[in-house]
């Protein structure tokens, strides 16, 4: 049985290094990766911020990590994920563009 959305993701994660398809993969895999801590609760353990530690029961390493790997995510998914879809759209702009209209240097 075929699945469109399946033969799309397929075709998503066998993108080019390099290409609009590769920034987008990279950047459902960010979403995907912060939005599972996110709500596997990890941003209680932030508190390492301010010098607390968010879950007594776990130790004040295991909740530095959590909470480093939480915030890491995080401005990964702020920083990254816009800046990776805007390269995308101008790469896949630039591709196009330069498929329709040969550039031949000195012809009208």
């Amino acid at each position: 049985m075929n699945h469109p959305f399946a033969q799309r993701l397929a075709a998503l994660w066998r993108a080019e290094f390099f290409s609009p398809k590769d920034f987008v993969r990279r950047a459902v895999v960010i979403t995907v990766i912060s939005a599972a801590l996110h709500f596997a609760g990890l941003r209680e353990f932030t508190s390492i911020l301010n010098g607390t530690v968010g879950s007594i029961a776990l130790g004040w390493r295991m909740s530095a990590f959590l909470g480093l790997a939480y915030i890491f995510a995080y401005l990964a998914f702020v920083l990254l994920v816009p800046v990776l879809l805007l390269a995308a759209g101008l790469l896949a702009a630039w591709n196009s563009l330069s498929q329709t209209k040969p550039f031949h240097p000195g012809k009208p």
